[in-house]
């Protein structure tokens, strides 16, 4: 049980590694929510963003609306809801009808109020780190149809990636254990 539980762990790893590599935003990405993990990486402390200009933060809206990220933050709300479920079902025991509920009635009204702040909040980054000028080239470029194709195909070359990354962990777990047995026994581990 104990090799399950780190495999996962590891596994987790090497998917948060391999989408951190390969994240971009796209349409597609809102339709279909990754599973919620069950650990969630904690990331480091993002250094504080610049004061972006007001012209930047117009076009970064633009493109957020290009890009279509209100149906992604919809999207990753529902990830977030279902995450909610599992957490209030450990929490209290209660059946998945019985937390939904719970969840729905109290906790969702507040995350979908909230859904505006979380848009902004993804706007910021790109205006803090593009000038206007930048955002516009952008826009630009995803409005072509190479750019079209990009965003078309970004989710295919993420969820290839992810399991790409997924198959590197666990093989290099495995291969590691493997090699490793004597000296992991020795120290207490049984895989």
């Amino acid at each position: 049980m104990r090799s399950t539980s780190l495999l996962a762990a590891l596994s987790l790893a090497a998917l948060s590694l391999a989408a951190l590599s390969v994240t971009t935003l796209s349409p597609a990405m809102a339709q279909a929510p990754a599973p919620a993990p069950a650990v969630t990486p904690t990331a480091p402390a993002a250094p504080p963003l610049p004061q972006p200009s007001e012209a930047s933060l117009k076009e970064a809206r633009a493109m957020a609306e290009m890009l279509n990220i209100p149906v992604q933050t919809r999207g990753l709300l529902q990830a977030m809801r279902t995450q909610l479920i599992q957490a209030t079902i450990q929490a209290s025991g209660k059946s998945v009808d019985e937390a939904g509920k719970i969840v729905d009635e109290i906790l969702m009204p507040d995350f979908n109020a909230a859904l505006p702040d979380l848009s902004a909040a993804l706007v910021q980054p790109w205006a803090a780190n593009f000038s206007a000028a930048d955002l516009k080239g952008l826009h630009d470029f995803y409005a072509t149809p190479l750019g079209q194709r990009l965003l078309k195909t970004i989710p295919a070359v993420n969820q290839q990636s992810l399991q790409a990354g997924q198959l590197w962990g666990q093989k290099t777990f495995q291969d590691a254990v493997k090699k490793h047995a004597e000296e992991l026994h020795t120290r207490g581990l049984k895989f």
